[in-house]
């Protein structure tokens, strides 16, 4: 099962950062690629099994994900996706914030794992790692650092 981690360094205090990633509504928000997003069965956003369904940009495509964990305390947030045009399938993924305390910055941490076919182990880790990458990049421009 490939895994994969992209990190960066955000120019904002923890807090900040967590506000606008901890809303497990609000992806569209700052993700590129998604246009929309609803919470399925009456749940709250913040309810561990909440399933929210992504419209994604440009495409009639949707994309569903479940949270698995949402830890104030931890700056964690973990979902899994059930379904989507995705190149791997079985895809669990975690976003960790940590403090940088001589900046007051924040250190994010994106990680997932996943399944693909076989021999498609590379292609998935490039993939997920660009996903990554552009969304923390969006992300550091949504909260305009």
């Amino acid at each position: 099962m490939p895994k994969i981690l992209v990190s960066t360094v955000i120019n904002a205090p923890i807090e900040r950062v967590w506000r606008v990633v901890s809303d497990f509504n609000g992806l569209p928000a700052w993700m590129p690629g998604m246009k929309d997003s609803v919470i399925e069965s009456g749940k709250k956003p913040t309810e561990i099994g909440a399933v929210r369904k992504l419209g994604m940009a440009g495409t009639k495509d949707i994309l569903r994900e479940r949270l698995e964990a949402l830890s104030p305390e931890e700056f964690l947030i973990t979902y899994s996706v059930l379904e989507g045009p995705l190149p791997v399938k079985n895809i669990r993924t975690s976003m960790r914030l940590r403090p940088i305390t001589d900046s007051y910055g924040t250190l994010g941490e994106w990680s997932t794992q996943f399944d693909t076919a076989k021999g498609e182990e590379e292609t998935g880790e490039q993939f997920m790692a660009r996903v990554f990458g552009a969304g923390f990049r969006s992300l550091k421009k949504h909260l305009g650092v």
